[in-house]
């Protein structure tokens, strides 16, 4: 199994942030395409796309920020552990705060 981890800057290109959103983008293209040329050898691959997370590079980089509008990283964490033991492969997992 292959997880791959990307963020929801992969959805739209942003000012000053081309090379970053651009390279969430490559990621999530990468994981979809390994998924399928991987699938005759049954190599599992994925994608975890969290929202915002409670990281301590998060806050090195944005400052403190409400803790109620992060994810928790152990929630991160969680999802990671129940991709890992499925058997699907080519998911983008979203994770969200709302749960949706």
């Amino acid at each position: 199994m292959l997880l791959n981890f990307t963020s929801s800057s992969y959805t739209r290109g942003r000012s000053y942030y081309a090379l970053y959103s651009s390279s969430k983008a490559a990621i999530v293209n990468f994981t979809q395409a390994i998924a399928e040329e991987w699938t005759s050898d049954n190599i599992k691959v994925n994608c975890i796309n969290p929202e915002r997370t409670a990281t301590p590079m998060r806050t090195s980089n944005f400052g403190v920020e409400p803790s109620d509008l992060l994810l928790d990283p152990k929630d991160v964490a969680l999802t990671s552990l129940k991709v890992l033991g499925s058997n699907r492969t080519g998911l983008i997992v979203d994770i969200r705060k709302d749960g949706r």
